[in-house]
């Protein structure tokens, strides 16, 4: 199993565009909302990892998950984050830090954002990048589904186990 190594570990980020907060049951409702309403993207970007989220997942299932996240964060195996915009305090999206399966990288990162605010997609990827490398200690984040197609994250993946 692959062990995340950060130098320090933070639970929550802000700056003048994002706020980043645990994911966690208290976050569940909004978080809900933003992930059904883009439940098909969603399955799209995470396909051949995991078929998430469900056309038929419940509020309860969903708060179930962040409680799941909030464990994982707490015994220091995986980071999630919920994407709040300073602007409107809507939550947007989510954050996910994971150890990395590659020997290339020190972390995987995955994020997606509410459809209605793409065009923040790379300001986010870029401050994340900088945050995780600057304050976390890891200077070698695998941008999983962005710079690092998934198809290909996964066949190196495959070929190093």
């Amino acid at each position: 199993m692959s062990v995340l190594r950060p130098r320090a570990v933070f639970d929550e980020y802000e700056d003048a565009t994002f706020k980043l907060v645990m994911l966690e049951p208290s976050v569940a409702l909004q978080d809900y909302e933003v992930v059904m309403r883009n439940q098909i993207r969603l399955r799209a970007f995470f396909k051949g990892i995991m078929n998430w989220p469900k056309a038929d997942m419940t509020l309860a299932e969903n708060t179930a998950s962040l409680a799941h996240h909030q464990s994982e964060f707490e015994q220091r195996e995986a980071f999630a984050f919920s994407v709040f915009k300073i602007l409107s305090g809507a939550c947007i999206g989510s954050v996910y830090v994971d150890a990395s399966r590659s020997i290339e990288f020190d972390c995987e990162l995955y994020f997606w954002l509410d459809e209605k605010e793409l065009q923040l997609e790379q300001q986010l990827a870029n401050t994340l990048c900088d945050w995780l490398q600057q304050d976390w200690g890891l200077s070698r984040v695998a941008l999983v589904g962005r710079e690092i197609p998934l198809s290909d994250w996964l066949m190196d993946i495959k070929a190093q186990s």
